[in-house]
C-alpha cells in the first residue's frame, strides 16, 4: 500500500509539473497579447490624429507620453519616388516593396535602424501601466501623397524590446494603413 501511495504521488507530481508549465506559458501569452493591444492602440491614436488634419497640412501634431516626453508627429507626405523620400514610399520610415512594381507600398520595414528613420516620423512612446510599470513602444510611420487633397498613411508599432521577448519569442509589429482626405 505504501508503494502504491508513493507511485501515485510521483504521477501526481509529474502531472502538476506539466500544468505549472502550461500556466506560466499562459501568463506570458496573456502579457504579450496585452502588449500587442497597447501597440495597436498607440498606432491607432497616431493614425487618427494624422487623419484629422487636412491632407496638405504642414503642421506638426504634438503628443505627450506617460514619461512627459513631447513627440511631434509630422503629417506631411510626399509622392512615391520623390527626392529625399523613404524607400518604397513617401516621407518617413522605409517601406517594404509593394506587391506590384510602382504600385502601392507595403508595410513599415523594420530592418531599418531606428536612427535611420527621419525625425518626426518615429517615436519611442512610453505608455503607463498598472503599478507604475511603463512600456516603451517603437512607433514609425510613412505618409504618401496621392494627390493634393489625399494621402496614404502607413504606421507600425511594437514594444521597443520585442525583437526577442522571453528568449526566442518574436512579437510581430502592428501595421495599419488608411487613406485620408478627399
Amino acid at each position: 500500500m505504501l508503494i502504491e501511495l508513493l507511485i501515485s504521488m510521483v504521477v501526481l507530481t509529474v502531472g502538476l509539473g506539466g500544468l505549472l508549465i502550461l500556466m506560466i506559458s499562459a501568463l506570458h501569452t496573456d502579457n504579450r497579447s496585452g502588449g500587442d493591444t497597447s501597440a495597436t492602440m498607440v498606432a491607432e491614436h497616431v493614425i487618427e490624429q494624422i487623419s484629422a488634419q487636412p491632407a496638405n497640412s504642414p503642421n506638426l501634431i504634438p503628443f505627450t507620453d506617460c514619461a512627459g516626453t513631447v513627440w511631434n508627429v509630422n503629417p506631411v507626405g510626399a509622392a512615391i519616388g520623390a527626392a529625399g523620400t523613404g524607400a518604397n514610399g513617401g516621407n518617413g520610415a522605409d517601406l517594404t516593396p509593394g506587391p506590384t512594381p510602382g504600385g502601392p507600398a507595403g508595410i513599415i520595414d523594420w530592418t531599418q535602424a531606428y536612427a535611420g528613420v527621419p525625425a518626426n516620423y518615429k517615436m519611442q512612446w512610453v505608455a503607463c501601466g498598472a503599478g507604475g510599470r511603463q512600456t516603451t513602444y517603437d512607433v514609425r510611420w510613412n505618409v504618401i501623397s496621392l494627390s493634393t487633397y489625399s494621402q496614404l498613411v502607413v504606421i507600425s508599432a511594437r514594444p521597443a524590446a520585442s525583437a526577442q521577448s522571453g528568449g526566442l519569442r518574436f512579437v510581430m509589429p502592428v501595421n495599419l494603413r488608411t487613406v485620408q482626405g478627399m
